[in-house]
């Protein structure tokens, strides 16, 4: 008997429902997004909302992934393979699966990981992450990824780079030069909105750890505490993300040379900018300035 599944846009699929007890341990089960844009969150449509804290914990809640949290569970308690991708990496993490492990989810999710999951090895640079026996992907797109991954390990390489190459699909391994480089995506957490805002009005110039800790009236160890809180990196890495943001910004209005666009974000020259994006992007400034004429060139 099958059922009918109404998805997000509105479209129907045909479900055949399984036995999860009669599932082989030799399968893999595979999360996607959990929908944090779900009806019953109030998200739809909203891009930035669906990342509020609130509305995670929520879906979290929520039995239907509390039903999939306990299935993960029990099919990596019979020696089974779990996957899962974007928001879905939730799902083994409320399982306990990846406690001691590393991973990788959407990047706008790091925030929330590493507030509710410190315990997990969390690097959303990382494509695909596998970890005691978890395979975990990043952002929506990373789907493919994964199902690349999947089908090398599973069944082997040869039918991996034949769907690769029918799919006209090359190899990512690290999924950096698609982030926006937002860090700070905690809307609750003042004092990193308030940092972030500091950094970005002083460039050219760079304030200081000590200079932005008076400017917001505490210690620097209680600064770079509640920025570790908020998005689980040290205030000088908070501060190359906002470099690197802004730096990404002018790169890809492409009307400025690469020595103009380092002093801009305060770097001497193009070979210190370089520096900054290979370490935070492994790419290239370059990279940034052909995605961009790439993407105006096909709409």
């Amino acid at each position: 008997m099958s059922n009918e599944v109404r998805l997000s846009n509105g479209m129907r699929l045909a479900a055949q429902p399984i036995d999860a007890a009669r599932v082989p341990a030799s399968s893999v089960i595979v999360f996607p997004g959990i929908g944090l844009d779900h009806p019953d969150l109030g998200s739809e449509g909203d891009i930035h909302g669906r990342y509020d804290e609130r509305k995670i914990l929520h879906r979290m809640s929520m039995p239907d992934a509390e039903a999939f949290a306990r299935l993960a569970q029990r099919h990596h308690a019979r020696g089974g393979k779990v996957a899962a991708s974007c928001s879905g990496v939730l799902l083994p993490a409320m399982a306990g699966l990846l406690q001691g492990g590393a991973a990788t989810t959407h990047w706008r999710l790091s925030g929330f990981f590493h507030k509710h999951f410190p315990q997990i090895r969390l690097d959303t640079k990382r494509m695909v992450v596998e970890s005691h026996g978890i395979v975990s992907a990043g952002a929506a797109m990373a789907q493919m990824d994964l199902m690349l991954y999947l089908i090398r390990k599973q069944i082997g390489r040869e039918l991996a780079d034949l769907v690769m190459s029918y799919l006209l699909i090359d190899t990512r391994t690290t999924q950096a030069r698609y982030q926006v480089w937002e860090h700070l995506d905690v809307p609750d957490d003042e004092t990193a909105r308030s940092f972030e805002a500091l950094i970005e009005a002083s460039l050219p110039d760079i304030l200081s750890v000590r200079q932005a800790a008076r400017q917001l009236h505490m210690t620097e160890k209680t600064l770079a505490r509640r920025l570790f809180k908020a998005s689980g990196v040290t205030p000088m890495t908070l501060i190359h993300s906002v470099r690197m943001r802004h730096a990404r910004r002018l790169l890809e209005l492409d009307e400025l040379t690469l020595d103009e666009v380092a002093q801009r974000v305060g770097y001497a020259n193009a070979t210190s900018l370089r520096k900054l994006t290979m370490r935070m992007a492994q790419v290239a400034p370059a990279a940034f300035r052909s995605s961009a004429t790439g993407t105006r060139s096909r709409g």
